[in-house]
């Protein structure tokens, strides 16, 4: 096969792989299932259901078992996972296959069974980047609401010392507070009443998926509260007083984290730096002493 023919098979090719990217990563429509999954949370869709193809099934169960409730927060389930990781993989095995096939063909290189082999392993580099681009996103995601949490409690704080009752207090942190974590909270307190799930069982509900126990803490005291009567606003100061206390020790510990992060490449500059300037001057000693 001449080159020309052989490139204009190759772009051919491309063009149908990138296609198949394009329609593999377009967002579709929610299923019922995962529909009454969202309302009903305990409940949620597994992963490695029936519905599963038997070929991902290992694959999402074990996204399933790394990232859990994670995926939730990036409105992903772990199939769709599965198949971004395969879909990943089987394509840059596929490109790089072509391009050996290319390569070989046109006598630009010869060929060799390591390049099958370095064709597999570009093809498990590329599911790994999509594993990490999904692994990455949601710990985004949950570092953001930790902080969600910390500014929800801070403005129900502020709001009951202001003689707001729990109710109107968590109606203005609701609507103060900006962002996809309070996009969370909001769409999670509007559907309990759906549900028939008290406020507080869906702030504990909340906070049990997620990991965040100071909303189950805070559900808590709001359950004491209408069950007992008691006032909560001493009690809903001290966890955030306690909230604000652990954000800072974070936020210390982030920086001393960058601080070492940076220790080493400022040390490598500093050495650079002075073999570049005494290299000149020992050169003429030498040159000197030689002489």
């Amino acid at each position: 096969m001449t080159p020309l023919p052989t490139a204009a098979l190759a772009a051919f090719l491309a063009a149908g792989a990138a296609a198949s990217i394009v329609m593999a990563v377009r967002p579709r429509r929610r299923t019922l299932a995962e529909v009454r999954a969202l309302l009903h949370p305990a409940n949620q869709f597994d992963g490695a259901g029936p519905g599963t193809s038997s070929v991902l099934r290992p694959l999402a169960a074990r996204v399933e078992r790394s990232l859990g409730a994670g995926l939730g927060l990036v409105g992903m389930t772990p199939v769709e996972v599965a198949g971004r990781i395969a879909a990943g993989a089987v394509v840059g095995t596929f490109f790089a296959i072509l391009l050996v096939a290319f390569t070989t063909t046109t006598g630009l290189l010869p060929f060799s069974p390591l390049w099958l082999v370095s064709a597999l392993g570009i093809g498990a580099a590329a599911g790994w980047i999509m594993w990490s681009d999904v692994a990455g996103r949601v710990d985004r995601r949950r570092r953001e609401l930790r902080r969600t949490t910390n500014d929800f409690i801070q403005l129900v704080a502020v709001g009951l010392t202001t003689d707001q009752s729990v109710d109107e207090a968590i109606r203005f942190a609701l609507d103060v507070g900006d962002g996809a974590g309070f996009t969370i909270l909001r769409d999670e307190l509007a559907t309990a009443p759906m549900r028939g799930v008290p406020l507080w069982e869906a702030l504990d509900e909340l906070g049990r998926r997620y990991g965040e126990r100071e909303l189950g803490e805070f559900g808590a005291s709001i359950e004491r509260q209408g069950t007992q009567g008691v006032s909560i606003t001493d009690t809903v100061n001290s966890l955030a007083a306690s909230m604000r206390a652990k954000a800072l020790d974070d936020l210390e510990r982030d920086a001393d984290r960058a601080n070492a992060n940076l220790s080493g490449p400022t040390i490598g500059f500093v050495v650079t730096m002075l073999v570049f300037l005494a290299y000149p001057l020992a050169v003429r000693i030498g040159d000197a002493f030689g002489g």
